[in-house]
């Protein structure tokens, strides 16, 4: 469950954002005349179908109400796509190493303007003989490993959490573009196999896994988790930074008039975003509009009169009360003696002029 909040988050915010959207037209993610949704997961350009509903690399498929990167034969779901924070949760392939059918494999490509987020994910090694690596590239060549040892039932951490004994973690580097999940074949379950016949490994997101021992019988965990695990990948718009991005205009992404170009927070490149006082699609041309600030004062306070204005709001107080700034607080009555020195005041200006 903890490994879901993030999304759980980002889904909460991203419905404010579009319920903050005045024009209910605007509030659509994809491309005018392209198909908007797949399943229950909404697919926001730069994301799309079909032919001129996606960008370059952004294509993806709709097939049994299921989304695939690219299409099915890629084997890859997405589950999720927040398009705030430049990422996407995937299913990825669990690689496996019996002692009866060792040199098992997985690997992962995930192409042009995507990469394993380093923030989200751990390489994890399920087993009591087992030594897993993670080879990959990324600019250079590079690789993670964890190791798992448990002689014995009794020597197995059954607390939860991968400790080395039945289970491992370990942090992966940043910017992998492709690799591989291999083990030692020095460490095969040959000498566990009673209890523990297979060893697995996967890339997964960090907080989504939760060892149980029972998972070191045969074929308890392929059982379970047969069509793979969440994986978070990072995605950008570009691999530029924001000052040589947008001298290409043919390739620029940040294409709406009040949208902006930062930088990844996650990953080499860009991401665009919505300018203060506008939500929406960024990646759109029309995708953000101004948001009603009065319609959500939780978020947008004022303790007076509030007035929407085009990407900001004003807030004044009621005749008779004032406050030094009542969006954040309250107007208060004017005493009667102040009442009256105001009023002198300002007859007083009246009669200068």
């Amino acid at each position: 469950m903890a490994g879901a909040l993030p999304w759980l988050i980002f889904a909460s915010t991203l419905v404010l954002v579009l319920a903050s959207i005045k024009s209910s037209t605007a509030s659509r993610m994809a491309k005018p005349g392209c198909r908007e949704t797949c399943g229950n997961l909404t697919i926001p350009y730069p994301f799309g179908i079909s032919e001129g509903c996606f960008h370059e690399g952004f294509d993806v498929s709709c097939e049994n109400n299921t989304v695939y990167r690219h299409n099915s034969s890629s084997r890859m779901v997405i589950y999720n796509i927040n398009l705030l924070g430049g990422q996407a949760r995937v299913n990825t392939l669990i690689a496996s190493n019996c002692f009866n059918n060792p040199g098992g494999w997985a690997s992962l490509d995930t192409g042009e303007f995507f990469t394993v987020s380093t923030k989200a994910n751990k390489l994890t090694a399920v087993g009591c003989s087992t030594l897993a690596f993670l080879v990959g590239f990324n600019e250079y060549n590079v690789g993670a490993g964890c190791f798992s040892m448990c002689a014995d039932k009794q020597s197995v951490d059954d607390s939860g959490q991968c400790s080395g004994m039945g289970c491992c973690q370990t942090s992966i580097v940043s910017n992998l573009v492709s690799s591989n999940i291999t083990f030692d074949d020095r460490f095969n379950n040959s000498d566990v196999r009673g209890f523990n016949p297979c060893s697995y490994a996967f890339v997964a997101e960090q907080d989504w896994f939760r060892f149980e021992a029972s998972y070191l019988e045969d074929k308890k965990f392929t059982e379970k988790f047969k069509d793979g695990v969440p994986t978070v990948l990072d995605w950008v718009a570009g691999n530029e930074f924001c000052d040589e991005a947008v001298k290409n205009v043919s390739t620029y992404a940040c294409i709406g008039k009040n949208s902006q170009c930062i930088r990844s927070p996650n990953a080499t490149g860009y991401l665009c975003t919505c300018k203060d006082g506008f939500a929406g699609n960024p990646y759109l041309e029309e995708g953000c509009e101004d948001i009603d600030e009065c319609s959500f004062p939780d978020q947008y306070p004022c303790n007076g009169i509030c007035s929407n204005m085009i990407g900001d709001y004003s807030c004044s107080c009621k005749s008779g009360t004032r406050s030094t700034d009542p969006k954040r607080e309250t107007c208060n009555p004017i005493a009667a003696s102040e009442r009256a020195r105001l009023t002198k005041m300002f007859t007083g200006n009246l009669h200068m002029l």
